[in-house]
């Protein structure tokens, strides 16, 4: 695994292909970044919605035996 880190790195630090390939994992990186942040942000509103509706059922306790 080593060796594959080394190629990597060597790579990165290459004056001729290592500006653009910086650049790409740069880009690639806010890419998974935002698409994250949006998809964080959809399941905070499918939980708040979700918490909304069970706000109805308050009384009724599926563990507790003593309400049946």
């Amino acid at each position: 695994m080593a060796k594959k880190i080394d190629r990597i790195a060597q790579m990165l630090n290459c004056p001729v292909k290592g500006e653009e390939l910086r650049r790409a994992v740069t880009e690639s990186r806010k890419e998974f970044l935002l698409a994250k942040q949006a998809e964080e942000a959809l399941e905070e509103d499918v939980l708040e919605d979700e918490e909304i509706e069970d706000d109805e059922d308050d009384d009724y306790d599926e563990f507790d035996w003593t309400t049946e």
